[in-house]
């Protein structure tokens, strides 16, 4: 070929570089697409689990709430109206649980039993209650609760579910297997004509507490009605999918029909209620809800299918086009210049390259995105999701760095690392983030957390909120990076942060799926919270069920459980077992001179106590109060329980110290032993109950054993203690009163009260037999104020038939001193009768004034104010009160009849009553000796300085009537 041919034929070669390149440009778009074509059915199909997992995911979540409800039942065998609802109300239904109606409770009703549940719930404040439809049938389901209480939920109660075929077959099926099961599609009851929607119910059996539920039989029998939950399926949808899947409806439409076909007859929901064209993606699952299928249909809308229009693909073919247009060009001037055509062919292999890179970007994001989702799919734990997260974003993201951090809301407002993945080399240790606004609060992550929005920072040696941390990123190479806050049920979290080694390494796209991301991962931290919160609720009313919550040792359902147990090992090997009953000492007075709070730390220092001092085989209950039990199983000589009664008594020498108070308690005990004091659990329960009343009468702290010949006194304590309420409502009691003498002139100055029981079969009854158990019940409050009025009012009558009326001196018992308002319950008698203050006399126990000093010093000031005049009463036989006289704005001492009849026994006993009088007469009190019963004492009384007498020698206790001979008299005859 000659040269001058070959300019010609150079001419052709810039059309065949121009061919190639459009061949290899179409090649390659094409590529793209088709890949486009793929990633878009994979994020379809990953869009459609994800919802199906969603709803899944969600209705279990309502199962916890029935589990909840039927907690309830399990933790008490009746539930009234007020618990459910409260239980209803913690949950706060209308907003974390959208779709669900309420929460109720359908009782399991026989014909038998129908006229009197109906008259049972007209009783309860539903007047016109009527099982509903009317009819006779085979049994009866009716709705009893339904909370939320709200108009459309009133339309339900009575609503008999069983006579409602659809409803019976699921109601059927949870009773006879014990599971959660969900009706077909129904219409509720609660729907009026306006915006009807399909409905569905979703049930849990509830059974007896005690009953066996092994076989299907057990099952039915033991059954006392369901808890349900119904559910509108266009609320429930709205709110289940508006967390997570805001495409639905603007891309994605979803179908859900009742069963296992997709028939337009059983269509439940379909998010786009108008005509759509024939989609290009489609997926159909069957998903199996408690026993129930739902077909579930994923289909995609035009604006989905939009994103099959690949950018890459575009990009490529411009590129390619005029890159081809470009090199054929550069070919035609290579005659003309050769660095030309370089510079040119430079610019477009730089141009293909940056198209490439933001592909490979979005693929990757696009990975990251995908796999994550599955992550959140199966997690189980919090701290393991966010450290997954993490990793993933390093291992399928190419990320450099990620971490997850929580906003602490202390003063600082520091962001606390959670988890991490990637290069970090002891980066978070150091940063030391916050999410205030200040300096260290403005980088990206502080400022994502503040606002709640994304912050990106494309290039760390040109951001100038990046100083505080700039040269730590570089050491380690971090050169831009996005901080993705985490929002999880309108709560601000914390944020995930994510580092890159090039700078501008987030362009919009790959921005736009991390925050879809960091959502997913904010709805999956949310999701878990709230089923930890579901098991610890639950755990919690299983704790309750079988253990008391204040010392946590078990109640009486549990130490019922394990004497059973016992029982059989017992008569299997032979053995006995002893049942302890213990009862805390004087704890009422704890009680009330320290507070219940002080009262409920020494039952735990108690508790604490009697665990170190029985064996590892015994089990310790508490029975509610201030009563214990311990089962002692596995013995051979009864002697061992001596052992074990002497073992409590010496754990608890040492006082026990409260709020710096040092309390010595003790317990008084009864055992009774199986099988010779009783075969059942109640039978030694009642009989160690009694062996304790027996250890308090011989002087308490100690222990008793059961005797047969226990009954006959324990059932005349009962038989007086139930009667006081009786006598109080029939005026059975009486007053009689004592005269009080002045011992210089013989006048009678005043005259004690003291009650009698006019008991109408055992005639009339002193008060030592019951006064004592009065105390011991608390019927001793109501008592004391019937005292009071009654010796106001005589007073009253004796103050308008006498000029020197005498003063009346009321006994106040310490109980009644510390339960009732002393000084109003004064106030009131005083107003009721019309008597004078100065006429009325408060006799106060030593003992009683020392319980709370501070609150005593009040009272009896203000009774003072009154014009009351106040008296110790059995002065002496207390404790060190001598050292608080002074204080006490008391008028008299009265010296106790325990030194009056020891005084002339020896040089010993009449110096104490000289001391004692003397010590009155220098605090300027008036002193009065009681049980004076003969003319010595008399004598020595009078020489010694005394003021004042009341014994026998002057007069017995008489009735009122009886007493206005002496008081016309107005004096006695001194011996």
């Amino acid at each position: 070929m000659t040269d001058q041919h070959r300019p010609a034929r150079l001419l052709f070669l810039p059309w065949i570089i121009l061919i190639l390149g459009l061949v290899a440009t179409y090649v390659l778009q094409d590529n793209a697409r088709e890949a486009s074509r793929h990633e878009l059915s994979d994020d379809f199909e990953l869009r459609a689990a994800g919802i199906v997992d969603t709803i899944e995911r969600r209705m279990r979540a309502y199962e916890q709430v029935l589990e909840g409800a039927s907690g309830l039942f399990a933790a008490s065998p009746e539930i009234r109206r007020e618990q459910f609802l409260a239980y209803v109300r913690a949950l706060k239904p209308e907003g974390k649980y959208p779709g669900i109606q309420g929460v109720g409770f359908a009782q399991w009703i026989t014909p038998q039993d129908k006229a009197r549940h109906v008259a049972a719930m007209r009783a309860s404040g539903i007047a016109d209650y009527e099982i509903r439809p009317p009819g006779e049938r085979e049994a009866y389901s009716a709705v009893v609760y339904l909370e939320p209480a709200n108009w459309r939920n009133q339309r339900a109660i009575g609503y008999d579910m069983y006579a409602e075929p659809v409803r019976r077959a699921a109601m059927v099926a949870s009773r006879d297997e014990a599971q959660t099961r969900i009706s077909g599609r129904v219409t509720l009851v609660q729907e009026t004509a306006t915006d009807v929607q399909p409905g569905f119910l979703m049930y849990l059996p509830v059974y007896r507490v005690d009953a066996a539920r092994g076989t299907l039989d057990e099952r039915r029998a033991a059954h006392i009605g369901w808890v349900y939950a119904p559910f509108r399926m266009h609320d429930l949808m709205a709110g289940l999918l508006s967390t997570g899947q805001g495409d639905i409806g603007s891309q994605i439409n979803l179908k859900v029909f009742d069963g296992e076909r997709a028939d337009a007859t059983a269509l439940m929901f379909d998010s786009s209620r108008q005509a759509a064209p024939a989609p290009a993606l489609q997926s159909t699952k069957t998903l199996r809800l408690f026993g129930h299928p739902w077909t579930v249909r994923v289909s995609s809308l035009p604006a989905f299918e939009a994103r099959l229009a690949s950018e890459a693909a575009n990009i490529i073919a411009v590129a390619g086009c005029v890159g081809s247009a470009l090199l054929a060009l550069v070919v035609w001037l290579l005659s003309t210049g050769r660095v030309r055509a370089l510079v040119l062919a430079g610019s477009m292999t730089e141009e293909l390259r940056a198209g490439n890179l933001a592909q490979r970007r979005l693929n990757r994001a696009l990975r990251l995105l995908s796999d994550c989702n599955t992550t959140l799919v199966h997690a189980d734990d919090e701290y393991r999701l966010l450290a997954e997260i993490c990793r993933l974003c390093v291992d399928r993201g190419s990320y450099l760095m990620a971490w997850v951090g929580y906003a602490e809301h202390d003063a600082a407002k520091n962001v606390r690392p959670i988890a991490q993945s990637g290069y970090e080399n002891g980066y978070l240790d150091g940063v030391h983030i916050s999410w205030d606004d200040n300096e260290r609060g403005r980088g990206p992550t502080g400022t994502a957390i503040r606002t709640g929005k994304t912050c990106v920072n494309q290039d760390v040696l040109t951001n100038p909120s990046l100083a505080p941390w700039r040269e730590a990123a570089i050491q380690r190479g971090y050169r831009s990076s996005i901080a993705l806050p985490l929002i999880g049920n309108s709560q601000l979290l914390g944020a995930l942060t994510i580092y890159a080694r090039e700078e501008n390494a987030f362009d919009k796209e790959e921005v736009a799926l991390l925050e879809e991301l960091a959502t997913d991962l904010a709805y999956g931290i949310a999701t878990l919270r709230t089923r930890a919160e579901h098991a610890a609720a639950k755990e919690q009313v299983e704790f309750l069920a079988n253990f008391d919550p204040l010392t946590q040792l078990p109640n009486r359902m549990l130490l019922r459980d394990r004497f059973e147990q016992a029982v059989q090992v017992a008569t299997r090997e032979g053995t006995t077992l002893a049942m302890l009953y213990l009862d805390l000492d004087n704890f009422q007075q704890i009680n009330d001179s320290l507070g219940h709070d002080a009262g409920d730390k020494v039952l735990e220092v108690a508790a604490r106590r009697l665990q170190h001092s029985v064996p590892p085989s015994a089990t310790i209950s508490r029975l509610g109060g201030d009563e214990f039990v311990i089962l002692l199983p596995g013995l051979v000589d009864a002697a061992d329980v001596g052992t074990l009664a002497d073992a409590i008594r010496d754990a608890f020498t040492e006082p026990i110290a409260i709020d710096g108070n040092q309390l010595s308690v003790g317990f008084s005990i009864g055992v009774s032993l199986f099988p010779n004091d009783g075969q059942d659990f109640d039978t030694l329960l009642k009989r160690a109950d009694t062996a304790v009343d027996s250890a308090k009468e011989a002087g308490r702290n100690t222990y008793r054993f059961y005797k047969r010949d226990m009954n006959p006194d324990l059932l005349a304590q009962m038989r007086i203690t139930s009667a006081l309420p009786g006598a109080l409502r029939n005026d059975e009691f009486l007053l009689h009163y004592q005269p009080q003498i002045d011992i210089a002139s013989g006048r009678v100055v005043g005259v004690e009260a003291l009650v009698r029981w006019q008991h109408p079969a055992e005639g009339l009854m002193s008060p030592g037999r019951f006064i004592p158990l009065a105390e011991r019940s608390g019927y001793i409050v109501q008592l004391g104020e019937w005292i009071l009025r009654e010796a106001c009012r005589q007073a009253s009558v004796w103050r308008s038939q006498y000029a020197d009326a005498p003063i009346v001196a009321v006994n106040f018992s310490a109980l009644q001193f510390s339960r009732s308002n002393v000084v109003d319950s004064v106030t009131s008698a005083l107003a009721e009768s019309g008597l004078p203050a100065g006429y009325l006399e408060v006799e106060l126990t030593e003992s009683l004034l020392l319980q709370d000093l501070d609150a005593t010093m009040n009272t009896l000031h203000a009774l003072k104010a009154l014009g009351v005049k106040l008296s110790i009463d059995d002065f002496g036989t207390g404790y060190s009160s001598l050292a608080y006289l002074k204080q006490l704005a008391v008028d008299k001492l009265k010296i106790d009849q325990s030194f009056v009849r020891d005084m002339l026994g020896g040089a010993d006993g009449a110096s104490i009553v000289k001391a004692m009088i003397q010590l009155g007469h220098a605090l300027e009190l008036e002193v009065i000796a009681e049980g004076v019963e003969t003319q010595a004492q008399f004598d020595f009384l009078r020489s010694a300085g005394c003021d004042q007498a009341q014994g026998y020698l002057f007069g017995r206790p008489v009735a009122a009537a009886a007493l206005d001979t002496l008081l016309q008299q107005g004096c006695v005859q001194l011996p």
